[in-house]
């Protein structure tokens, strides 16, 4: 079986990666400032876990303000299969990072390896353990050399990475993730409790699989009862990773809510 899809807006993003300089970039249906409109600062190192260091790219507003929402999109890569990390081959997620970005966030893509052997139909991806909680103990000690304002961090998760990031998300040790982003996912996911403290944005494509639309229904629901703060925008007429295939007003008008959503976030009470 063919390794599934990982992504997460902290994910490969709809999976859509880069193998090779040669391979040809999916489009993206909104409109991607030039790299000259943020800064960029590439292989931040934020830990070393035995012989291997594991970083990050960090997006910043051109103009850097003192205390910035963040975006860590979450995505894996396998390196016992030479993948490389998302922040270098995944066209996606650096798009996504530009544009947030260029809007007055700071995007943040980091390497984060998953557990050997997982990522596909029988074993789903697993995030190794601990590598996420030393990224999110990096970037809150050093939030001012960022220019994030800790309170407000946000993980982006995508597709297959959705069921990987909800531990995570929903763990109340977790207190450095403020929100969660979470695109057409959640297949596979089995969360019993979820966060009253963590807003959730939830999308929905309305033509992906059914088994999808059926997890994503399931786990929504149940936040509903739980009386979390959850925002589940339903894109009737979108397909899975609609990014990169449904070019409309529609597709145009879910990017802004996500930004406006991210940019809203506020501090715990």
């Amino acid at each position: 079986m063919s390794r599934a899809i990982s992504v997460a807006f902290l994910t490969v993003l709809t999976g859509v990666a880069l193998t090779d300089a040669g391979a040809q970039e999916r489009p993206f249906h909104f409109p991607v400032p030039p790299l000259d409109a943020v800064r960029l600062t590439k292989a931040v190192a934020y830990t070393r876990v035995d012989t291997t260091t594991l970083a990050m790219d960090v997006y910043q507003p051109k103009h850097v303000p003192s205390s910035a929402p963040a975006l860590v999109f979450y995505g894996f890569y396998w390196p016992e299969s030479n993948d490389r990390p998302p922040r270098e081959v995944n066209d996606q997620a650096i798009r996504w990072a530009r544009i947030v970005a260029s809007r007055g966030i700071v995007a943040v893509i980091p390497d984060l390896r998953a557990e050997p052997g997982t990522g596909t139909a029988q074993r789903p991806t697993r995030a190794r353990k601990g590598e996420l909680e030393q990224l999110l103990a990096h970037l809150t000690q050093h939030a001012g050399a960022y220019g994030i304002d800790a309170r407000r961090i946000t993980l982006f998760a995508a597709s297959g990475s959705v069921a990987a990031a909800l531990p995570a998300i929903v763990d109340p040790q977790r207190t450095e993730i403020r929100a969660a982003v979470l695109y057409y996912g959640g297949a596979g996911a089995d969360v019993a409790t979820f966060r009253p403290d963590v807003s959730i944005l939830w999308v929905r494509a309305g033509r992906d699989s059914p088994g999808m639309n059926s997890a994503i229904d399931r786990l929504t629901s149940r936040a509903v009862a739980q009386n979390v703060p959850l925002t589940l925008i339903n894109y009737a007429s979108g397909h899975h990773g609609f990014e990169a295939v449904d070019d409309r007003a529609a597709t145009r008008q879910v990017i802004e809510q996500t930004i406006g959503f991210v940019k809203g976030v506020t501090p715990r009470e």
